[in-house]
């Protein structure tokens, strides 16, 4: 089953061979045990930063601080960490301080739940000291060790508990929950990027509708999130990212939630055409000139309308932007129009388009000049 890629391999090995203990760790243990591709591998070892260096020719001390070195083998980079324990956590994040050491249960007793406190090499098999594999077989997410303390530490571990149960469509065992939802209060310890981040996984989840007890505590409402979106339709739209966090937000952003300028375009575009009627080709072509083609589709979407006739104008390469016109604003100049008219103009000649293409003709829309 534990099929890993050669060069975690070779990485792995090497260390072994140096008389280091070193295994994959994590998430990419889970989701081999899932029988699933993990999107990377994250290695764990008994030796300290400077020993990883010397085992390596090439390597960068990406995070020597917290024990981790990037070893590169044929340019590609293999994260390895040092077996460790953690210090007092002041800022609900990150510890103060780590202390390096030997022994591989210390390390995995920090970890958050018990389905990512797993670890394996071929030489000494699964290494589960929490039942994290019996929790992966009753789908249940579960704190390695004491719940609230765990969340205490790190309280972006609350948000990737409900990014997890979202996901993999597990339940949350009723001592992790209860101690979630009494740590929410933390999360506006953590930084507005880390939470957005796990909530825009979270929501192309399955199983979403897990966040619930999480927005009613009140634990999003520093994000303006403080009422329930509607978790069907969410569902329902899971296959667009930018759809499903317009409806987490209700299509309202109340503070400022570090969104990419495309997300930011994507709400305000929405809004846009949010009441715009959708019954005739002309109305979906008012949607793509006020907006663009990805938010029309999922406009539709939202309306529960085919996409026949927004297909339909794109592929026959209908007009419905100024710019799609068969003249130009010089041309409006040569005729002595000037000023703000020849935006207006355009304008009107766009809307005369938009509800009778073939109008689309220089010596047509010069006339309608006249």
């Amino acid at each position: 089953m534990f099929k890993i890629p050669p060069k975690i391999e070779y990485v792995i090995e090497k260390l072994t061979k140096n008389g280091f203990q070193a295994y994959i760790v994590g998430g990419c243990v889970r989701d081999i045990l899932l029988l699933k591709t993990p999107h990377d591998y994250d290695v764990t070892t008994s030796a300290t930063p400077e020993e990883i260096i010397s085992v390596f020719e090439r390597t960068v001390p990406t995070g020597i601080k917290h024990g981790t070195v990037t070893v590169l083998i044929d340019n590609e980079p293999i994260e390895v960490t040092t077996f460790r324990t953690d210090g007092k956590y002041s800022d609900s994040r990150r510890p103060d301080s780590v202390r390096f050491v030997r022994n591989l249960k210390d390390d995995l007793s920090r970890r958050d739940f018990t389905v990512n406190a797993m670890a394996y090499n071929h030489n000494n098999g699964l290494c589960d000291l929490f039942e994290g594999q019996e929790d992966l077989k009753n789908n249940t997410l579960r704190a390695v060790g004491d719940p609230e303390t765990r969340f205490n530490e790190d309280a972006l571990r609350i948000l990737r508990l409900f990014r997890f149960a979202s996901t993999l469509n597990f339940k949350i065992e009723k001592e992790t929950f209860a101690a979630a939802i009494k740590c929410a209060p933390l999360l506006k310890n953590i930084s507005i990027e880390r939470v957005m981040a796990e909530l825009k996984t979270a929501i192309t989840g399955d199983n979403f509708v897990v966040i619930k007890p999480l927005i009613d505590c009140g634990g999003l409402k520093f994000i303006g999130i403080d009422t329930c979106p509607d978790f069907d339709l969410i569902k329902a739209h899971r296959q667009s990212p930018n759809l499903c966090l317009y409806l987490l937000l209700s299509g309202k952003i109340k503070v400022d939630l570090k969104l990419s300028n495309k997300e930011k375009a994507y709400i305000e575009g929405l809004n846009k055409i949010v009441d715009m009627p959708i019954t005739t080709k002309a109305d979906i072509k008012r949607c793509l000139a006020a907006t663009n083609q990805e938010i029309t589709r999922d406009f539709l979407r939202l309306r529960n309308s085919d996409f026949s006739i927004l297909n339909e104008i794109l592929e026959n390469k209908e007009p419905y932007l100024i710019g799609h016109l068969k003249i130009t604003g010089n041309d409006l100049i040569e005729k002595g129009i000037k000023g703000e008219k020849i935006g207006e103009i355009l304008s009107h000649l766009q809307q005369k388009v938009i509800d009778e293409p073939t109008f689309n003709t220089k010596a047509k829309l010069l006339n309608e000049i006249k």
